[in-house]
């Protein structure tokens, strides 16, 4: 039984270092603090980031998948709503109290839950 054990965590340690070198590409080009210092003003009004997001969103509505504009919309709407001061006032405590943390999961639940229904349950 031992021996089984031990084949399949060689396996499992084996898929993990397979994504190894991708992470430590990431990591070694910054990705992390980039994501953490996103200046939404900035981005939102960048060329090179609004031409595809728009033609993104446009090729959809181009392609009536109403459903797809409504997930992109919760996912940017959500991803926004972490660089508010709200957000980071939680984040930059020492202590995070429940009270502040409640309204954020539920939140995330609502996403959640919509993106999966709309994925899954009503599919276009």
């Amino acid at each position: 039984m031992w021996d089984i054990l031990a084949s399949v965590g060689h396996g499992i340690k084996a898929f993990f270092l397979f994504f190894k070198p991708v992470v430590d590409f990431i990591i070694s080009t910054g990705v992390p603090d980039q994501v953490e210092n996103v200046k939404y003003k900035e981005l939102f009004t960048n060329g090179w980031f609004m031409v595809p997001y728009l033609f993104m969103i446009g090729w959809n509505i181009y392609k009536k998948q109403l459903y797809t504009i409504i997930i992109i919309l919760l996912f940017t709407g959500s991803w926004a709503f972490f660089g508010t001061p709200y957000m980071r006032g939680i984040m930059g405590q020492d202590q995070i109290s429940l009270e502040a943390v409640l309204p954020l999961v539920g939140g995330a639940c609502v996403v959640l839950i919509i993106t999966i229904y709309l994925i899954f349950f009503k599919s276009e």
